[in-house]
């Protein structure tokens, strides 16, 4: 297979000989997905169930439904949640998820929130509507990547979030979003009810704001407890959801 891939605005156009970009149909194996150091794979078919093998299941509270996809309203009861255990102790990991924004009103929009009894910020990572940024936190500090990747469109966008050590990357719909920024890079800390998806916590398991919530959907939610590469990453962004 020969495929040569270019950026054009938010998306990703691919010209290929004999399959199609982003695992065709005509490709019975499609991209080849990593699966080593997958912690939790959630494709939302009809729950919230864990598909690596590793019995991570999550929970859907408020109104949250995953019929085929994570549909979160923009309000501070929808959210997802995992067992703390999935990221706790973990050095280096990977966030990988499609996204999608339905409600637009110039605030921040959080997509994970990890705490514990001390730290409402052990890590987040959201997006910053205001300023089209996207935004890593860690330990109650954040750092910004790149401006120039707007997912206020209505559609869908492949998010990877890597850190490896005291280093930090986004890729957009499989490219890197400009450079890698320093982080802390600590292990983390994850009380039992402390991982959150579509709400930011300010406290383990509560003080959420409406102007923060994802208010959108997620699909195909894994995470690693290593970084994934570029290639890898660009893989994950041509899985079909």
């Amino acid at each position: 297979m020969i495929r040569t891939c270019t950026r054009l605005g938010p998306l990703i156009l691919c010209l290929v000989l004999s399959t199609g970009c982003g695992g065709d149909t005509d490709d019975p194996t499609g991209p080849s997905i990593p699966t080593n150091g997958l912690l939790a794979y959630l494709p939302f078919s009809g729950n919230a169930n864990d598909a690596s093998g590793n019995g991570n299941h999550g929970m859907l509270l408020g109104g949250a439904a995953a019929s085929s996809e994570l549909l979160l309203g923009d309000n501070t009861t929808d959210m997802l949640t995992l067992p703390g255990s999935v990221l706790d102790g973990v050095a280096d990991f990977t966030f990988s998820a499609w996204l999608r924004i339905d409600v637009l009103r110039g605030e921040n929009h959080q997509i994970l929130s990890a705490a514990n009894a001390v730290e409402d910020n052990v890590i987040g990572i959201w997006y910053r509507e205001a300023t089209d940024e996207w935004v890593f936190g860690e330990d109650d500090d954040s750092y910004e990547f790149g401006t120039d990747a707007r997912i206020e469109d209505g559609q869908w966008h492949h998010v990877v979030v890597t850190r490896a050590g005291s280093s930090a990357q986004i890729y957009f719909d499989g490219l890197p979003l400009g450079s890698a920024v320093s982080v802390p890079g600590d292990v983390l800390d994850v009380d039992p009810n402390g991982l959150v998806f579509g709400q930011d916590q300010d406290m383990v398991g509560g003080g959420f704001e409406a102007d923060e919530a994802w208010a959108g959907a997620m699909d195909n939610l894994r995470l690693y407890d290593r970084a994934v590469s570029g290639t890898e990453a660009q893989s994950l962004a041509e899985e079909q959801r």
